[in-house]
Order: C-alpha cells, then sequence, then structure tokens
C-alpha cells in the first residue's frame, strides 16, 4: 500500500482511517474465533469433574517411593 501524504491533517486522518480499519478487522476475527469450536484436552468428557494436583503431591510421591524401597528391603533381607 503505497500512499503518499503531505501535510500532518492528512496523515492523521489516514491514520484514523487505517487504526479503524484493523479494529474493524479484529473484531470480527474475534467474533468469529469464539464461535469456533476448539478442540482442547481439558475441554473433553474424560477430563470433566477432575481437579489439578494439589500442593501436596510431593508427599504422595515420598509414601509411594517409600513403600517400594520398605518392598524391596523386606524381600531382599528375608
Amino acid at each position: 500500500m503505497g500512499v503518499m501524504v503531505q501535510g500532518n491533517e492528512e496523515q492523521s486522518k489516514l491514520q484514523e482511517r487505517i487504526s479503524a480499519d484493523l479494529r474493524g478487522r479484529s473484531n470480527r476475527t474475534s467474533h468469529d474465533d469464539g464461535d469456533a469450536d476448539v478442540d482442547l484436552v481439558e475441554d473433553s468428557e474424560y477430563f470433566r469433574g477432575t481437579k489439578k494436583t494439589g500442593r501436596f503431591s510431593w508427599f504422595w510421591f515420598i509414601l509411594v517411593v517409600l513403600a517400594a524401597l520398605a518392598l524391596v528391603i523386606i524381600f531382599v533381607l528375608k
């Protein structure tokens, strides 16, 4: 788009038209994108009703490691 403009008033009018056009296009595309059905993993039926792991998940990891270690010690020493 090659437009030669002289003067500040004409340049500001051109800038206003361009920015209004870009805002209009942005609004149209944002409304179009909002209606699209995006296939995200979080949207699947499998994950409905589940929640993220809490802050004490490390505790469960330690318990599993200790249980595995206890089983190894029991069977190796016996």
